[in-house]
């Protein structure tokens, strides 16, 4: 009988307990001073424990504990026979950093045990003479334990704190004393996924995320390839996404870590939205990570079996793969001098998307040596020269250069990003962003933890590994584009100098690359045409440049001054009358006694997204409607499908005519979110009455708002009245006169 008791005690203790039953004095976090903790519940009996392997014989909390140093402590309820896990909580003492930190609870046999760590050897591994690792260990292979994570913005906010999976992480560099690792969110831990805003792109959901020590740059500078991946992404490349943090394990400090993006379907989904159906995802020479390797082998027969030197084949090709992001892969690999490109390739496409195959940067620790480097002979070679260029690693590089569209552009290209993201400026600053994010945060990480310290060296040490990294980008834009003009036999390179003006009002394209300044100087060939196009935002136009290709065949140098200008007013009397933002609607009106053709018209909201009509004749004092969302038609009304929204709060819609010069715009800010924003009359003024836009809550797209309609019947029954009148009066005096006609008639013939 007791028994039965005990067993429904704790089944309706289980049904009517939550977490926040129980009580903390103090929240998980960053302390100023030293503090007791203290943990109240009326539901049991609290255990504690160090580590994340509570159980029975775990610690009672009985009152208070003192917190006078970074803890972790991991706590339970126990509840009749059993034990309700509560999670982890880390207190942080004194600790300030502008790092992220992440905190860790595990069991130490689960890390250490000599049979079963993932930490340790295990009984069956034996060392290889060659590589000089052992192989066959726990740590290599995909060994999995139970963990607690916990994940502190640099705000201090805990945005992760949940159950998940551990395992070792990395390739060769899982073999070194300290090793990356890899967290893991699956049901049957608690939650299937990590949800949280984890690198400052707002809250996701992410099934993995990495802990890296930097590869093989972790004795040296910590954040070598988060460097590389940060320049890469300037260029629209694929990278993982980085926050660099502090890691600690039961409390203890392990050290500066980077948390980074894992690579697999759901990176593909969080980046590109596109489900993570139909994803393929590749790796070096045809390693499926996810998906399949048909549609790869179908790219590669393309090119065994068609000549890449004729254009027709070429563009097929293109359809198959985004030619420009494996130029800037290929470009940027070269620079860093990444000989483990070879193994490290990462590529992907989705059937939802376009189905192109593009590359991801990874990996880039073993880059950043010689400046001298000579990737670009390296891996444009038609044999095997050096350990990371078999020929499957030079395969589609090679074959595409036999196309002159594709060399054309990869050679201008490579100028194009040594002159500007690539050069020695550019670089040395983001090394000495690197520098100054990480300095402060490394001394604390030398002087601060014992686990690994014997293998990493000093701040002194970190610092000359740094100003190396500078000493290289010094050299290596010069030694690459050098490297280029011997390859491909051309002669000395020319200087190209472009200034904007009034660069916000248009943009400029240099071989398909938008200017980010409105000053620009690059090297380039004088043996290959550099297009260049010249943007202007709607309603200006530009001067000081007419051609879409820069020719240079003397090799002098060139100058070229743009000036962006605004178009004049149109004369077409055409005016916004009505924004319906509820759904997507904008009206137009057109105040005059004719036709207007609106072919090529632009309406162009504030985020400059812009709908460009085709063709429509807009008859006078008639309406047309540029609609996003489906809508009732009038016969008497100009229809046309935009592609994107309007703001209900904050928006300005701009009108052009074909010309490009401008006719009108509207723009406002709401507080309040009605249905429309309307002009009381399509007219500047109507019987003194005057022009007024305002917030509605009726919407009259298509035809006249309500103050015009009550305005022109209130006029047109006045006219009716005034027309009566005057008829009348007209009829009465008609017949007063024919009245004293008839009268004066009639006395005429009686005399």
């Amino acid at each position: 009988m007791n028994k039965i008791c005990t067993v429904l005690f704790v089944f309706l203790s289980f049904f009517s307990f939550s977490q926040q039953d129980v009580k903390f004095s103090h929240e998980a976090g960053f302390h100023e001073n030293p503090f007791y903790l203290k943990v109240d519940s009326s539901f049991g009996t609290i255990l504690y424990s160090f580590q994340n392997n509570l159980n029975r014989r775990s610690r009672i909390f009985s009152d208070s504990l003192l917190i006078d140093k970074n803890t972790t402590l991991s706590f339970g309820l126990y509840v009749g026979d059993s034990i309700v896990k509560l999670g982890s909580k880390s207190y942080f003492i004194g600790f300030e950093t502008k790092f992220d930190v992440v905190s860790l609870t595990i069991s130490h046999k689960a890390l250490y045990d000599s049979v079963s760590g993932i930490y340790m050897h295990g009984p069956h591994a034996y060392y290889d003479t060659n590589l000089h690792v052992m192989l066959n260990s726990n740590y290599s292979k995909k060994s999995e334990r139970e963990i607690y994570v916990e994940i502190f913005d640099s705000s201090g906010n805990r945005i992760v704190n949940q159950d998940a999976g551990i395992r070792t992480f990395g390739g060769m560099t899982i073999y070194y004393p300290e090793k990356s690792l890899r967290l893991i969110a699956r049901k049957k831990y608690g939650e299937s996924r990590f949800k949280a805003n984890i690198f400052n792109q707002g809250k996701k959901k992410y099934k993995q995320f990495i802990l890296r020590h930097s590869g093989n740059d972790y004795r040296r500078t910590r954040f070598k390839d988060v460097l590389s991946t940060t320049l890469a992404a300037q260029s629209g490349l694929d990278v993982q996404a980085f926050v660099p943090s502090h890691l600690f394990v039961n409390s203890e400090y392990w050290g500066v870590y980077n948390i980074r993006e894992k690579l697999n379907e759901y990176y593909i989904d969080n980046n590109y939205d596109c489900g993570t159906e139909g994803v393929d995802l590749l790796q070096a020479f045809k390693k499926v990570e996810e998906g399949t390797v048909d549609k790869y082998e179908e790219l590669l027969n393309f090119i065994d079996n068609n000549k890449m030197k004729v254009d027709e084949n070429y563009n097929h090709l293109s359809t198959l793969m985004d030619t420009r992001n494996f130029t800037n892969y290929w470009i940027y690999q070269m620079y860093f001098g990444n000989t483990d490109a070879r193994g490290n390739i990462r590529f992907w496409r989705s059937d939802s998307l376009d189905g192109k195959f593009r590359w991801i940067i990874y990996d880039t620790d073993l880059g950043w040596g010689n400046y001298k480097s000579t990737l670009l002979d390296d891996f444009t070679s038609p044999i095997k020269t050096k350990w990371y260029n078999p020929t499957w690693s030079t395969y589609l590089l090679r074959n595409l250069l036999k196309n002159k569209t594709f060399e054309r552009d990869f050679i201008n290209q490579s100028a194009y990003l040594l002159s500007s993201l690539l050069n020695t400026e550019n670089v040395q600053n983001k090394i000495s962003e690197f520098e100054e994010m990480y300095k402060q945060e490394m001394v604390y990480h030398f002087e601060n933890r014992k686990k690994f310290q014997s293998y990493q060296g000093n701040l002194k040490k970190w610092q000359k590994e740094v100003n190396q990294l500078k000493f290289f980008a010094l050299k290596r834009d010069n030694a690459l584009l050098s490297q280029i003009q011997k390859k491909f036999h051309f002669s000395d390179p020319y200087n190209l100098n472009i200034s904007v003006e009034n660069s916000e009002n248009g943009k400029v394209l240099l071989n398909n690359n938008e200017l980010i300044n409105s000053t620009f100087s690059g090297t380039f060939f004088s043996e290959l045409d550099l297009p260049i196009s010249i943007v202007p935002n709607v309603g200006y136009s530009f001067s000081g440049c007419n051609k879409s290709i820069i020719e240079n065949k003397n090799g002098e140098n060139i100058s070229i001054h743009i000036v962006f200008i605004q178009n004049q007013k149109s004369d077409k009397k055409v005016v916004i009358n009505e924004i319906d933002y509820k759904n997507d609607c904008i009206e137009i009106f057109n105040q005059e006694n004719e036709s207007i053709n609106l072919k090529a018209w632009k309406i162009v909201d504030k985020n400059n997204n812009a709908y460009t009509v085709e063709n429509g004749i807009l008859k006078p004092k008639s309406f047309a409607v540029f609609h996003l969302k489906q809508v009732e038609k009038m016969d008497s009304v100009l229809y046309y499908n935009i592609d994107f929204g309007i703001s209900s709060t904050n928006e300005c819609i701009a009108l052009y005519d074909g010309k490009g010069n401008f006719v009108d715009s509207i723009a406002y800010k709401l507080t309040e979110i009605e249905n429309s924003y309307s002009r009381n009359i399509p007219f500047e003024n109507v019987e003194q009455t005057t022009i007024v836009w305002e917030n509605n809550s009726d919407v009259t797209i298509g035809f006249h708002n309500g103050t015009y309609t009550e305005l022109t019947t209130s006029i047109q029954k006045r006219k009716t009245k005034y027309s009566i009148i005057l008829y009348s009066g007209i009829t009465i005096l008609i017949l007063l006169i024919s009245f004293f006609i008839y009268r004066k008639k009639k006395s005429t013939l009686k005399s």
